[in-house]
């Protein structure tokens, strides 16, 4: 039991000295009340529901919301606790055949729309078709119209100039991460007897969180849940223990539960003394070791005449060694 009462004072420190990166810790606020109520109704959908994935919409707008609210969005969209990174957060793909020649006034364009695009990629595959080996695309303008969060539209004709062999890629930077983005690209093909693919991309920045907010650690943890929860193969039991231990990572989770934990392990050392009963069996009321004892009896009581009775013998022998000694008389 000393050992026990140790382990959650530990635990309790432990909580207590929890921060964020910048050594503050996390403001116990309406916006973290919201996430800690969001997280127990997560944890309930995964654990109680027969399939959670069909609760999955419901889940990420809970998520979504809460770190929009500590993201703190400001009324031109932009966020005082996060920023856009020329880093990718997801892309808008076409693939188109090519046959203009790279001589003519009009080449074969390829329109693409989405919002905060940053950058124009152009890859060749090696192959045309199944059977057929692909040809080399001249890559001369990406044009864009780009409107960017002051509202301001911009547009760039930027040369590229380029061939891009089979199997190679050249890639467009845009000046600017635009609020929505218009992507134009020329292509042509090398003569009129040469065929071509090429696949399109823009690439959208990506929503990086400001470490020194005082929400970061909450926002990460509800990003590895999204995360999940997002998945197309939703693994129940990863989803349940991310979902949880995003939980005790919130103000004064881990203490509560410390303390659920301290007071159920007193109740049961006093049944043990005084051999009151509850009526009940939870989980945690028998130790792995006699979960094993059990489950050895229950296995020899299938089995011969002999195993049967060395079953009788060994539940006997359990039952003693589990009844605490009684308590001495009072003089």
């Amino acid at each position: 039991m000393l050992k026990l009462t140790t382990l959650f004072a530990s635990l309790l420190t432990f909580a207590a000295f929890a921060q964020t990166p910048s050594g503050a810790t996390i403001p116990h606020d309406a916006k973290i009340d919201a996430v800690i109520s969001d997280l127990r109704s997560i944890s309930r959908i995964v654990t109680l529901a027969s399939d959670p994935s069909d609760s999955r919409q419901v889940m990420l707008a809970m998520i979504d919301s809460d770190i929009e609210a500590m993201r703190d969005r400001r009324p031109d969209d932009t966020f005082r606790w996060a920023s856009l990174q020329r880093e990718e957060g997801s892309r808008v793909t076409d693939e188109k055949a090519i046959e203009r020649v790279q001589t003519e006034k009009e080449l074969r364009e390829v329109t693409l729309s989405g919002p905060n695009g940053y950058r124009v990629e152009i890859t060749v595959p090696t192959k045309r078709s199944l059977l057929s080996a692909n040809n080399r695309v001249y890559v001369r303008n990406v044009i864009v119209d780009s409107t960017g969060y002051d509202g301001k539209t911009q547009h760039h004709e930027i040369p590229v100039n380029a061939w891009v062999n089979p199997g190679d890629a050249t890639g467009v930077p845009l000046p600017e991460i635009g609020k929505s983005v218009t992507a134009k690209t020329e292509l042509g093909v090398e003569s009129g007897d040469k065929r071509a693919v090429a696949q399109v991309t823009l690439l959208q920045a990506k929503l990086v969180d400001d470490p020194t907010s005082p929400y970061f650690p909450a926002v990460k943890r509800l990003l590895e849940v999204r995360h999940l929860v997002a998945a197309k193969g939703m693994n129940r039991g990863q989803l349940k223990n991310t979902a949880d231990e995003a939980l005790l990572a919130m103000p004064g989770e881990l203490e509560k539960r410390a303390a659920v934990q301290s007071a159920a392990a007193e109740q049961r050392r006093i049944d043990l003394a005084t051999g009151a009963t509850r009526g009940s069996i939870s989980v945690g009321d028998a130790t792995p070791d006699v979960v094993a004892a059990l489950r050895e009896i229950a296995r020899l009581f299938g089995g011969t005449l002999q195993e049967q009775t060395d079953a009788r013998s060994r539940l006997q022998t359990l039952l003693e060694s589990l009844q605490p000694p009684a308590a001495p008389a009072k003089p």
